[in-house]
């Protein structure tokens, strides 16, 4: 997702076009990466998509999610 982004903003149509999936996925995918990673991904009026936090795909993020389920 970080490399797909490339740190740039894009509007969530942008991010289906280059994912080649539906704008409804996106937002599917962007809230299971905020909760399985920490991924902060937030949404600018008039701009898009901006990743806020990039290099956080941690391991330590992922056992902490897996251990509060």
């Amino acid at each position: 997702m970080v490399e797909k982004l490339e740190r740039q903003p894009m509007t969530r149509n942008d991010l289906a076009l280059k994912w080649n999936v539906t704008p409804r996925a996106v937002s599917y995918l962007l809230d299971t990466a905020r909760d399985a990673f920490g991924v902060r991904i937030e949404y600018i009026p008039h701009i898009g998509y901006e990743l806020r936090d990039p290099g956080v795909f941690s391991l330590v993020a992922l056992r902490r999610r897996e251990m509060e389920q």
